[in-house]
């Protein structure tokens, strides 16, 4: 079963407000499911993995 985080929980992730991690889902950089009220995002586990694998700074 996936691990899914709340907006909070994903800006603390990747250290940025919860201002930007909203804007990265409404351009579509990282995936987001609204829960049954369409009021709650959440973000899954893989989601944020692949958004820091797509943004992953290379050496």
């Amino acid at each position: 079963m996936s691990i899914y985080y709340t907006i909070e929980e994903a800006a603390k992730i990747l250290k940025v407000t919860k201002r930007t991690v909203n804007t990265w889902v409404k351009d579509g950089r990282i995936r987001a499911s609204k829960l049954a009220n369409n009021k709650n995002i959440r973000i899954s586990e893989e989601a944020l993995q692949a958004f820091l694998t797509a943004t992953e700074i290379k050496a």
